[in-house]
């Protein structure tokens, strides 16, 4: 499997322990519920991104657009954000590369409710606009980079 299509749900042993720390060694029923629950969420999510990555090898990009959505619609805390954004980041690219523009652009618009933080919605609004550069919709580009840039200002 190429790096790019991993699901950042499986990290590397040291990331997975950086991240976790001490914690990987407690059973889960040691963890508070808040982190109990995002492991199951995190599991699920992983089993969810593979789902997602064989129906577009098979060319069912409608398909696993619809289940890269369900992604989004767990319920997860605030503070896996940046994994979910990881998740957001591996879909667009994956469904560019596999020429399915329109289908990031879609993901993207249908799960920016997900993303609360300034620096998430900053790299989405900036990836709509390379999306649409993309597509030749240069307006619509344009707005999302505007939108992008006063939120790094914080207007």
């Amino acid at each position: 499997m190429r790096r790019s299509e991993r699901s950042p749900f499986c990290l590397p042993v040291s990331a997975f322990l950086t991240y976790l720390g001490l914690m990987i060694f407690l059973s889960p029923h040691s963890f508070s519920g808040g982190q109990a629950d995002a492991s199951a969420i995190r599991s699920k999510a992983a089993t969810q991104h593979e789902i997602v990555m064989i129906l577009l090898q098979k060319k069912e990009f409608d398909q696993a657009a619809s289940e890269a959505n369900k992604i989004f619609e767990m319920n997860w805390p605030s503070t896996e954000e940046p994994v979910l954004l990881t998740e957001i980041q591996i879909l667009s690219k994956k469904f560019q590369d596999d020429g399915q523009t329109a289908l990031a652009l879609r993901i993207l618009d249908t799960n920016m409710k997900s993303f609360k933080s300034t620096k998430s919605q900053v790299w989405i609004w900036k990836e709509k606009g390379y999306l649409y550069k993309k597509m030749g919709q240069n307006d619509k580009a344009l707005e999302c980079f505007r939108t992008a840039q006063k939120l790094e200002e914080g207007k």
